[in-house]
């Protein structure tokens, strides 16, 4: 099914057939609404079924009867823009005077023209709504407008499914957050391969950058000078316009062609040779060259050795790139940040390991290993689902497409397990996963900069876990989710004498509920938390052997009792509560 979504959101670029409802919406604050009304006028109005396109008085806006927004529900082709104005009246001398910054006429694609213009997806069933900026004004009250423009032109072929903007600006626009795809932005003119989109947001520091297409691996690489974490950055005090950029780029396209020179790309597989090997290698990065993180640049393999070579022409400059390996259909990234080579002349790549940035060949590999992955969600929400998940470059396939569902660690409540057998990888990375695996927003996110030591950047301006293995010996890798402090385990041991012995009843329950704790320790402390993890009631230090929870300090439904004694043993049970 989701293929063929988006299928049907590639069609509708071209063809702008499938209907979708928009809905229109103006802020008449500060305005006296003439006695004829609001109204929108625009090249959608035909297909919205008025007799005829710039209409002034044939699509009219409502405010239901209160309030100072106006809006109106159309069902207009999507995959396409618009143009339009707002009219606070029925004829055109009433219309808006359109702010320079919302025209679609803008110095960033050099062209004049005075109209509002709105993109209209055609990926969702949902509603497009158009924010209600003030009438004649550059935003809605309270918030930004932000205007940004790519130009594509030395990207080489624009992806099928349009260029777009990813990043955490979306969420303050009203978008998933970092979701390439989700934000489209549109060629205005097509005489240029300028690409633009406004966006409003509140005041605020964002993190962005242009994908070319709806996934990542077709994003850009955004070069040092103008990169924090690989991602372009904006603080927004006021309404602001982002000069126009060269894709993958800190400034504008330059005028002539840049200097070429022989790259040659060289790569140690020796610590990824596992389960039988690979089908290929590849080098991919934001180039054209190489293919804008697509389908990549394949290296051959170099005699009787581990290491794999290309040579390449590509444009002096900034190059960011990683290598990846093949195998059975699925594509394996090596981790860490892209790497970074700035050519100014024919230049050989230093040799360095598959996922490594050391300079020098792969080192000795230990034996295939016993990991056993152990994340402590006791401080988050765990997933209502219980879909915890541990994934990485230690398996193949590798990270979403191979995430592994982790289990309740017995007698540890919020902690959660795997174990994965012959791990072969002499260094991978990895992450925890609180949520559907799928989206990205589930993701640990070590959000604490002071909290990264066990972290390396993912090159897409988030982090990922990092492991080099030194040992063939079991081993347990074991954290607090989104930090780098190690799990404690042995905070609460599960005995068999207080697993054994312990009572709870009744169970079910629509009164009170008695325990009994049968284990001769002298004190003991009784947790109540509901599903999501909330803590409910809290009793401490207990010296009886009985202890009875009222009713009135319980809540319906599935709750979890966590009991301990002053021997550092522990209980979990579950509580029906109706």
């Amino acid at each position: 099914m989701k293929k063929l979504l988006l299928m049907a959101a590639a069609l509708g670029v071209f063809t702008g057939v499938y209907a979708k409802k928009v809905k229109f919406q103006v802020d008449m604050t500060g305005q006296t609404v003439g006695v004829n009304g609001v109204h929108i006028a625009g090249d959608f109005q035909k297909d919205a079924g008025a007799p005829d396109n710039w209409q002034p008085g044939a699509t009219a806006m409502s405010n239901g009867g209160s309030g100072n927004i106006y809006s109106v529900l159309v069902d207009i082709p999507a995959g396409k823009f618009y143009e339009f104005k707002f009219i606070n009246g029925n004829d055109w001398p009433q219309a808006e005077g359109v702010p320079a910054l919302n025209r679609k006429g803008h110095p960033n694609n050099g062209q004049t023209n005075e109209n509002r213009w709105f993109f209209i997806d055609s990926v969702a069933n949902d509603t497009s709504v158009f924010p209600a900026v003030l009438f004649g004004g550059t935003a809605p009250a309270g918030q930004f407008a932000v205007r940004l423009a790519v130009d594509m032109q030395l990207a080489g072929a624009v992806n099928a499914n349009g260029v777009s903007i990813a990043g955490d600006i979306q969420k303050a626009a009203g978008f998933p957050e970092w979701t390439p795809g989700a934000t489209r932005m549109t060629n205005l003119f097509s005489n240029n391969k300028v690409y633009e989109v406004i966006l409003y947001v509140p005041a605020g520091i964002y993190a962005y950058k242009y994908v070319n297409g709806n996934s990542w691996g077709s994003d850009e690489s955004v070069p040092s000078a103008c990169a924090t974490s690989n991602n372009r950055t904006l603080a927004v005090t006021n309404n602001v316009v982002v000069g126009k950029v060269c894709y993958a780029s800190c400034s504008a396209c330059p005028a002539a062609p840049l200097p070429r020179y022989d790259a040659s790309f060289i790569v140690d597989m020796a610590n990824t040779n596992c389960d039988g090997g690979f089908d290929s290698v590849t080098v991919a990065g934001g180039r054209p060259e190489l293919t804008n993180w697509t389908t990549g640049v394949k290296l051959a393999k170099m005699g009787n050795t581990t290491y794999y070579v290309a040579v390449l022409k590509l444009d002096s400059g900034e190059a960011k790139f990683k290598f990846r390996f093949h195998k059975n259909g699925n594509t394996n990234w090596e981790g860490g940040g892209d790497r970074v080579w700035n050519l100014s002349a024919d230049d050989t790549l230093d040799l360095t390991c598959f996922g490594s940035r050391d300079v020098g060949a792969c080192p000795s590999k230990p034996a295939n290993q016993k990991i056993t992955f152990v994340v402590d969600l006791s401080d988050e929400i765990p997933d209502a689902q219980g879909r915890i998940y541990v994934m990485g470059t230690f398996q193949t396939p590798n990270w979403q497409a191979g995430a592994i569902r982790m289990s309740p660690m017995p007698g540890k409540l919020g902690f959660y397990m795997a174990t994965v057998n012959d791990v072969c990888p002499g260094k991978f990375n990895y992450k925890f996963v609180n949520g559907d695996s799928s989206q990205t927003a589930n993701e640990e996110s070590f959000t604490d900069s002071a909290d990264r030591a066990c972290a390396e950047p993912n090159g897409i301006g988030g982090f990922n876990r990092v492991y080099t293995r030194t040992t063939s010996n079991d081993v347990t890798l074991a954290y607090v989710y989104s930090s780098c402090e190690v799990a404690d385990l042995n905070g609460v041991r599960d005995v068999a004498g207080l697993l054994n012995n312990v009572k709870l009843f009744p169970n079910p329950t629509n009164s009170s509920v008695n325990i009994e704790f049968n284990d001769e320790a002298k004190l003991h402390d009784v947790t109540v938390m509901d599903i999501a993890g909330k803590v409910i009631a809290t009793y401490n230090n207990i010296e009886e052997n009985k202890f009875i929870i009222n009713k009135a300090d319980l809540t319906n439904g599935m709750l979890f009792v966590n009991i301990t004694n002053n021997r550092g043993e522990g209980k979990t049970l579950k509580l029906i509560v109706q």
